[in-house]
């Protein structure tokens, strides 16, 4: 039996290659083609006519006349400055009046020679007069501009006002001018703690008395600003 199965496999195996080889054969052969020939039926074209005749041409006949041209009117030309014209007519026979040419010309004129300038002698510049300007003296000097800061000697004594209670002591900045010999005079109040208190430091200021302000070795007259404190 299973030899007969075996064979069976082949025999199969053989017919399918068979119809496999006979299809592959049958698409590789194509069917022949026939081709038909027809007659062409031949045009006959008709033979060009022959060219005109040329005329002869000889040496009597005039030539022909030229083409007309257009009348083309001269237009102005618009960048060119505008040319008078004269519209007098001249009379070419019109008598000229006859000049002689025999005559000699005028002399002409003599350059004259140049006048020479007389140097006289040279006047000596005289030397302007010096003027002393004095060095401008200032009427009052600040503390910066002295020799040293004035020192307090003595100041009136004043008492504590006693509308003030809540305090003990202020405070007034006050402006004094000091006089040359010292003594220092009221200007104006800068600011204060309590207004009750400035009648007092003017009189300070009015009373007190100083050093002496010098500049460069010579009293002067000096302006500072002055804080001027007052204790019970």
């Amino acid at each position: 039996m299973r030899l007969a199965s075996i064979f069976l496999g082949i025999a199969i195996t053989v017919v399918l290659l068979a119809a496999l080889v006979l299809t592959r054969m049958m698409v590789l052969v194509s069917p022949e083609v026939e081709y038909e020939i027809r007659e062409v039926d031949t045009v006959t074209l008709p033979e060009p006519p022959p060219p005109p005749a040329e005329e002869p041409v000889t040496d009597d006949a005039p030539p022909p006349p030229p083409p007309a041209l257009a009348d083309l009117t001269a237009l102005p030309d618009v960048q060119l400055p505008a040319v008078p014209v004269s519209q007098v007519k001249i009379d070419p026979t019109t008598a000229v009046d006859a000049f002689f040419t025999d005559q000699p010309p005028s002399p002409l004129p003599q350059p004259t020679a140049p006048r020479k300038q007389v140097k006289g002698p040279k006047k000596s510049a005289r030397p302007s007069p010096q003027v002393n300007v004095r060095p401008k003296v200032k009427s009052q000097y600040s503390l910066g501009e002295l020799d040293q800061k004035p020192r307090l000697l003595r100041n009136p004594s004043v008492t504590f006002p006693r509308s003030i209670r809540n305090a003990s002591s202020g405070r007034v900045v006050v402006r004094v001018t000091i006089l040359p010999s010292g003594k220092s005079q009221f200007l104006s109040v800068v600011s204060s703690t309590h207004p009750d208190l400035i009648p007092a430091a003017r009189r300070i200021a009015n009373g007190s008395r100083f050093t002496n302000p010098t500049r460069q070795g010579k009293a002067v007259k000096a302006v500072m600003t002055w804080p001027i404190t007052i204790k019970k």
